[in-house]
């Protein structure tokens, strides 16, 4: 049962209750500021009928090649957040994703902080200096890209090899973790169910030297740089080492620059079930920013590499190159309007045979933000 209606449904509530009592929103000067303010204030009236559980939720829509490599238009994911307090120092949060596939519980876990504020569903932790102890399902913090799994965190359309490839589209993971931050450096620590039957066990480690990194609002935006190392180790249910990985991020910003880049590297042992393989591989990406003016947008240009090692030393080291650019716009504040353009380089054999294959692609999304 999808469900896309209901949770559709609690979000045009609150824009309804965002809209009682405010000034309609000026046809020129000032429309995105007001619309967001308006549909937050609307959030924040829902809140107090619903025992201070706040919602948030967004959609998306991709025009792009299908399968056959035709250009078609579909209805992407649409995802609702909630997150509230049980109690000064105990928090809940949610995230439940509804895509043509099936609907699931993408995020779920119960946060426990003694001190510090409040974490979203998703997208990065360390708004505020604040130590957590959280259980339950959540994206683990792997690298740096982790942060833009979500559609309307991201400029790019798609993501890097070092996500889609790597790491299989992004690591998300049901177990415990400990994370905080004193302002210049931030832990993540974690214990998780694992890729197989048995444990996993890592962490990541972030350094932030200069400038405040804080902020309730963005937690990107007053950070000037930030330096991460991650590793993960997994085992089967007998605690033999199954997957070995790490990896090194960093990311920095000069007024409308924005420039961040990650190198991933993963070991999967052999087995009786499955070959085992070694993969790394790197991207670097630039953003330029111009967030004033009636249409905030931003341009981005992305570079990466990967490699893939079989078990086998017969098949040889195999290798994808490929380059995107684009750009993202904002409009009246809710709406993101995307486009990307993708110029493969080089590609394996696996993946010049994969369904809609082709070494030019052109990407469109548009994403409602509610």
């Amino acid at each position: 049962m999808s469900l896309r209606t209901p949770c559709l449904g609690l979000v045009l509530a609150a824009v309804h209750a965002a809209g009682q009592g405010l000034p309609a929103p000026p046809p020129e000067g000032g429309q995105s500021r007001t619309w967001r303010e308006s549909i937050d204030q609307g959030r924040d009236r829902l809140a107090d009928h619903l025992f201070g559980i706040k919602l948030s939720a967004f959609g998306d829509g991709l025009f792009g090649p299908d399968d056959q490599g035709r250009k078609k238009l579909d209805w992407g994911a649409f995802e609702l957040d909630l997150a509230g307090e049980f109690h000064e120092n105990l928090e809940a949060a949610f995230a439940v994703v509804s895509t043509q596939e099936a609907t699931q519980l993408a995020v779920g876990f119960l946060d426990w902080h003694p001190f510090g504020g409040t974490i979203a569903p998703r997208g990065r932790l360390w708004v505020e200096k604040g130590f957590h102890v959280q259980v339950g399902r959540f994206d683990v913090p792997f690298g740096s890209d982790w942060q833009y799994f979500a559609s309307k965190d991201s400029v790019s359309i798609s993501r890097p090899f070092t996500t889609s490839a790597i790491m299989d589209g992004g690591y998300n993971d049901l177990g415990i973790r400990v994370l905080g931050n004193d302002g210049e450096v931030n832990f993540n620590a974690f214990a998780l169910k694992g890729f197989d039957e048995g444990r996993l066990i890592g962490g990541r480690i972030g350094i932030t030297p200069l400038g405040n990194p804080f902020s309730l609002r963005d937690g990107r935006e007053p950070k000037a740089a930030e330096f991460g190392l991650s590793v993960l180790y997994d085992m089967d249910r007998f605690r033999r080492k199954q997957e070995v990985a790490w990896a090194a991020d960093a990311e920095g910003r000069m007024g409308p620059f924005f420039l961040r880049g990650e190198y991933l590297w993963r070991r999967r042992e052999a087995s009786d079930q499955a070959e085992g393989f070694t993969k790394h591989g790197w991207h670097l990406t630039q953003e330029l920013g111009f967030p004033e003016g009636p249409l905030p947008t931003t341009f981005f240009l992305r570079y990466e590499r990967m490699s893939q090692l079989s078990s086998d030393p017969a098949s040889g080291d195999e290798r994808d190159a490929r380059m995107a650019l684009g750009a993202a716009a904002v409009l009246a504040g809710i709406v993101q309007v995307k486009v990307e353009w993708q110029h493969t380089f080089q590609a394996t054999a696996a993946t010049r045979e994969a369904p809609g294959y082709s070494a030019n692609v052109l990407l469109a999304q548009v994403v409602v933000v509610f």
